[in-house]
């Protein structure tokens, strides 16, 4: 396999091994207590069948509050800078937009057709809604919640995923097994990737070398060099494969896996299973926290599995709403 190497502007470097340090070194010294920052520490889960958002407090791994949003929520998106939470509602064809300070809900906007996931960028000012059954991509104007742009891409646009710099967003189209690349400058595809069957992941590393995408019919994560925009490696994951994540340090790499129940933790640099951790029910989204916590949203069982990074085990279990089908992280710096 090709090794990619990092590709980030010195002082973006700077900024973001800043943000690791405060979390990821004191975890390499103790395996024990994994903190969360002090105020940005919730975890937010979009429950399908409830209508709701759960949020939980990621110190206490409690519940604090459930928030009534739209009609089957999806995919949820939190701001880089923690203020804002997006969901998308699938059955609304709009997003709600709350407010991580109050957990209010303080707009709702208009998309495409079952928007099913979404993606802030590193900046705060664009959101990248993916409309499933429009097979476009909306672009919200974080300022004014207003759509700006509709992006057409492939058939059944089900994941999205934007790179560190902000200058690229992947989109997994499900049913013709691509990935389309969206230029942010131009907001126009500029390329299209082969991947493997049924993309219905896709996740950044957080360097912006390589994408990871996937594939719940092959059973497998393709990995796509952002620098020519094709495949490189394939990586081995479980039965389903249907989320992805990477640690904030870009290793390992975690699959949720629907079909067996068990999140893969992956060797990218050999294609090595290191692990495969027994979670809950359909686990069909994945999100990992700066501090180094993984948390997979279980889609049949109604709650959450937090696993441990340094034992790849599970260290608590949420209950949550009732076909939690996506989780997003607040940054914690």
């Amino acid at each position: 396999m090709t090794t990619v190497q990092p590709s980030f502007t010195r002082p973006a470097a700077r900024k973001w091994f800043t943000r690791a340090a405060r979390c990821v070194f004191p975890l390499l010294m103790v395996s024990v207590a994994l903190p969360a920052a002090a105020n940005n520490n919730n975890a937010y889960v979009v429950n399908f069948v409830n209508n709701t958002v759960s949020v939980i407090n990621t110190k206490t791994n409690a519940v604090t509050a459930t928030v009534t949003v739209g009609t089957n929520p999806s995919g949820v998106a939190v701001s880089p800078d923690g203020t804002k939470v997006y969901v998308t509602n699938l059955s609304d064809n709009d997003v709600s937009v709350m407010d991580a300070a109050t957990n209010a809900v303080t707009a709702k906007v208009a998309v495409g057709s079952s928007p099913d996931a979404a993606v802030v960028s590193p900046d705060d000012t664009k959101v990248y809604v993916a409309n499933s059954n429009a097979n476009t991509v909306s672009v919200i104007d974080a300022a004014s919640n207003a759509v700006i742009a509709t992006i057409p891409v492939g058939s059944n646009p089900n994941s999205v995923a934007i790179n560190p710099q902000g200058t690229y967003v992947y989109v997994a189209n499900t049913a013709d097994n691509t990935v389309s690349v969206i230029n942010t400058s131009t907001n126009a595809v500029i390329a299209t990737v082969p991947v493997g069957n049924s993309p219905f992941g896709v996740s950044s590393d957080p360097f912006g070398a390589v994408v990871y995408v996937a594939n719940f019919g092959s059973n497998n994560i393709s990995v796509i060099d952002q620098s020519k925009n094709t495949v490189v490696a394939t990586l081995t994951a479980g039965n389903g494969a249907t989320a992805v994540t990477t640690s904030p340090v870009g290793y390992p790499v975690y699959s949720a896996n629907f079909n067996d129940n068990t999140v893969s933790v992956i060797n990218p640099l050999n294609n090595k299973v290191i692990a495969t951790v027994p979670v809950g029910i359909s686990p069909n989204g994945i999100a990992e926290s700066l501090c180094g916590r993984v948390y997979v949203a279980n889609s049949n069982s109604s709650s959450v599995s937090v696993i441990n990074p340094f034992t790849n085990q599970v260290m608590a279990t949420v209950a949550v709403g009732t076909g939690p089908m996506a989780v997003a992280t607040q940054p914690e710096w």
